[in-house]
């Protein structure tokens, strides 16, 4: 018997067709904001694939293609990265979108595949706050206009991460392996945190404490006024935060926003601010919609120069389960039905009337009863059948059926495409 490879999915028509309109109106919101598109391949050479980018634990998920060299894209960043490292000459600050299908070999679960789709927002070569503003934004918006509003924004900053880890005696070098524990804290809970972290070399008190500091529920101005007191070097990133707050309530964002000194993130690439956009579902927190953050240091690892760098993304497929519109199976919004093969070609006419029109329409191409042609039509849930026959033939007319009233006029075509306009088909 047929099955799927684990990890990924078909895509029912209904199913492609939502998923094509959600993907056009996050598209549409992108341009809004100014961003254009950039396009690049699906397959890269693993010598960019593992350039520290995303660390050794997340590189062990790379689906490597046989003889090793070249690798399937684990997401839409480096693949960036790597283009603006070939193209020199880019014009800064370059703001692009891109939308299209990743690869990771991770155990799939409810809303984590190995195949799925990102849409993503990057800003290449500004280093200010504002950049983290329009990318959250223009997140929020795009969210809204697929109809998905209930939804908190986690903040936080790897450098305020790294500043509290030093605060704890915790090297340098153990910062990268600490984060990683951190960022896994929603999946595996405090107590196996706790004892991962002791595992790494930190005393069980530091670790006690640690955890209490990144667990603190208190509101976002005394979490950040307790880190400005004990972290002396990251009050300018601490700064940051609270600027990136107040301009993210002035752009009118909902949403709530909540600084969450837990928020690690998985990929090394990350230095600066990062954020999560998180749903709760009967008082269980699903799986991250959409992330970013600020990656300074990426481009770096192929120009040999350091380049400001930030970005924002959907995970498409994760909030494909959640989206509330109402699915349809087909496009077209008539359906030409022929009684008579003599009147096939009459009805073939009428079609093409109406797709010169704009108007989407199926038609009829097997000789089967009007009745069956009807039970297919209402199975596609198509609004309106056009019927031709002799009868309407020879008056140069055609029946307009309303599938859901089941009326029925005789009307000349042009009077029709009139009707049909002003219902917006």
């Amino acid at each position: 018997m047929a099955s799927l490879p684990r990890g990924t999915s078909d895509f029912a028509p209904e199913d492609a067709i939502l998923l094509k309109e959600t993907i056009e109106k996050i598209e549409n919101i992108y341009r809004l904001y100014g961003f254009y598109p950039l396009e690049t391949p699906a397959i890269e050479l693993m010598e960019t694939l593992t350039s520290k980018a995303y660390g050794e634990e997340n590189s062990k998920e790379l689906f490597v293609i046989e003889g090793g060299t070249e690798g399937l894209r684990y997401d839409l960043t480096v693949p960036l990265a790597r283009y603006i490292s070939m193209n020199k000459d880019t014009v800064l600050p370059f703001k692009r979108y891109q939308i299209g299908t990743v690869w990771r070999m991770d155990e799939p679960q409810k809303m984590r595949y190995r195949e799925f789709f990102q849409a993503d927002i990057d800003i290449i070569g500004n280093a200010e706050i504002t950049a983290e503003v329009e990318l959250i934004t223009a997140t929020c918006r795009a969210l809204n206009i697929i109809d998905i509003k209930n939804f908190d924004i986690l903040i936080n900053s790897r450098v305020v991460l790294g500043g509290i880890l030093d605060s704890f005696g915790v090297k340098p070098e153990l910062h990268i392996s600490i984060m990683r524990i951190i960022d896994k804290l929603p999946k595996i809970g405090k107590e196996e945190t706790k004892r991962q972290i002791i595992a790494s070399g930190i005393t069980d008190s530091n670790a006690t404490e640690l955890l209490e500091l990144v667990l603190s529920d208190v509101e976002n101005e005394e979490k950040l006024a307790i880190l400005s007191k004990k972290l002396n070097d990251c009050k300018a990133e601490i700064s940051n935060l609270s600027k990136l707050i107040e301009l993210l309530k002035k752009q009118d964002i909902k949403n709530k926003i909540i600084v969450d000194l837990s928020l690690a993130r998985g990929m090394d690439y990350y230095t600066g601010i990062i954020w999560e956009f998180i749903v709760t579902e009967n008082d269980k927190r699903l799986p991250t919609i959409a992330s970013g953050g600020r990656y300074d240091k990426l481009i770096g690892n192929y120009l040999k120069r350091d380049i400001p760098a930030v970005g924002s993304s959907i995970g498409i497929t994760r909030v494909f389960p959640l989206l509330k519109n109402k699915k349809i199976r087909t496009y077209a919004k008539t359906y030409v039905i022929y009684i008579g093969k003599e009147n096939s070609e009459y009805a073939l006419g009428i079609a093409d009337i109406l797709r010169k029109n704009n108007i989407s329409t199926d038609m009829n191409l097997l000789e089967r009863g009007i009745t069956k042609q009807l039970d297919y039509a209402n199975a596609l849930k198509i609004p309106y059948v056009l019927i031709a026959g002799n009868i309407e033939r020879t008056a140069n007319k055609v029946k307009l059926r309303d599938m859901s009233s089941g009326k029925e006029e005789l009307l000349d075509i042009n009077e029709i495409i009139t009707i049909l306009k002003t219902k917006n088909m």
